[in-house]
């Protein structure tokens, strides 16, 4: 008995997984965006992404030394774990370590920069149209 013939009983359950599988598939269109953290720069400095979809934001500290991300407005829309070391002055990333942040910020301009001292002209901005 084939499963396309109109008398089998797996026909319909099968076109509603496949329907269901494909959607979840094409529903996943989380943009993915990775900074690199070098001493003393943020590469790449200009990202642009859409607020039509949530973004996965990954910092690396690729430098010798200790940098910090830090954007109060991009920080308010991101899900930020419990595990991530946070300060005042945002995230502080140790050499050679990196963070993932989850978020869905809404359209505008988003500074991002390093607070540590000496790492003035280490900034970046985020676009989100």
């Amino acid at each position: 008995m084939s499963l396309l013939t109109p008398d089998s009983h797996f026909t319909l359950p099968l076109l509603i997984f496949l329907f269901i599988v494909s959607t979840l598939v094409a529903c996943d269109r989380t943009q993915s965006v990775s900074l690199t953290a070098e001493d003393f720069r943020f590469t790449p400095q200009f990202v642009t992404v859409s607020s039509a979809s949530p973004l996965t934001l990954t910092i690396y500290n690729s430098g010798r030394e200790v940098h910090e991300f830090d954007s109060p407005l991009l920080m308010y829309a991101a899900n930020i774990s419990a595990a991530i070391s946070m300060k005042e002055t945002g995230i502080v990333l140790e050499p050679g370590k990196s963070v993932q942040l989850a978020m869905a910020p809404p359209p505008g301009t988003y500074l991002y920069i390093c607070r540590r001292k000496g790492h003035a002209n280490m900034a970046g901005t985020l676009f989100v149209k």
